[in-house]
């Protein structure tokens, strides 16, 4: 599974860094200026189109697989006989979603705000963000069509909107989004023995300092998308962060929304009043215990 999300996560970082915004149809040169080594060509194609015809994997693999094939089929390599089923498979992928599996699954898989597969799920959307408003705005001449572009723009919409039910509002972690997910263990991250030396202070076996159980990638594109801009960020990051870097591929996704954003392609905004969680629990702790209540009335499951 992890060999796949690699090799379509390449497919991504190169179909990008060939064919950037906002003239999607163009192939430019790329120069090989990356830190790896096991980098193929930059030749106009995708790397690995062996995984465009598969059909299993996770939610986000379906996802990106989804991803890879219309950058393929409608950009690199055109095909007027199989983009249009291409184009419908997306389409009921993410009808799917809104209408019967819910937010980032597939059946009874749920992937929701699980801090390991949101880069992947933010690499598929950010990358779908991009080619479906190139189909939308007609780069396509023979397939001029929105929908795939709304529903798109849906995933993110409801995204933000439960990312902010989980946004810290104070405190050393401010602005994070801490929510959790299908396959969150609750367990802390500890140091290993030895420690790293990036970390001088640290203790085998002690948590780190910083919240484990947050993404910074995806709390990074959540405020990018909240602000507008990548100056609305309130961290600071490292310099090549916003690098579309095949070597790099859980930084793909921000590096790719950034672009999205900087070219004028738009994002939903978030709602004054976001929806509330039906079991939603709120609990205020003290010295001597704590509090409990659901301020939604409604009763937990």
């Amino acid at each position: 599974m992890a060999q796949l999300n690699f090799l379509l996560g390449r497919n991504t970082a190169y179909f990008h860094l060939q064919h950037p915004l906002p003239d999607l149809t163009k192939c430019v040169p790329v120069k090989d200026t990356f830190d790896c080594k096991d980098l193929t060509p930059f030749d106009c194609q995708l790397p690995f189109p062996q995984v465009l015809t598969g059909t299993g994997g996770t939610p986000n693999q379906k996802a990106e697989r989804l991803a890879n094939q219309i950058a393929y089929y409608f950009f690199v390599h055109p095909d007027r006989a199989k983009a249009p089923a291409v184009y419908k498979s997306a389409e009921l992928f993410f009808n799917a979603q809104m209408r019967n599996t819910g937010h980032q699954c597939v059946g009874v898989a749920d992937e929701a705000l699980t801090p390991s597969h949101g880069p992947i799920w933010w690499r598929a959307i950010a990358s779908l963000r991009i080619t479906s408003w190139a189909i939308a705005q007609g780069q396509v001449p023979w397939l001029k069509d929105p929908g795939l572009e709304q529903r798109v723009l849906g995933w993110i919409q409801w995204h933000q909107e439960l990312s902010a039910l989980g946004e810290i509002l104070g405190g050393p972690q401010k602005w994070k989004v801490l929510l959790p997910g299908a396959r969150w263990s609750g367990s802390p991250t500890l140091f290993p023995d030895p420690c790293p030396e990036s970390a001088p202070d640290a203790r085998p076996g002690e948590p780190y300092p910083q919240d484990p159980m947050t993404d910074q990638v995806s709390n990074v594109i959540y405020q990018l998308i909240k602000s507008g801009s990548a100056s609305g960020v309130p961290w600071r990051l490292p310099r090549n962060f916003w690098v579309l870097d095949p070597c790099a591929l859980d930084r793909a996704g921000a590096a790719l929304v950034r672009s999205a954003a900087d070219h004028g392609l738009g994002f939903p905004s978030l709602l004054k009043d976001p929806p509330k969680l039906c079991s939603q629990l709120v609990v205020d702790r003290y010295p001597g215990g704590h509090v409990a209540n659901s301020p939604a009335g409604c009763p937990m499951p």
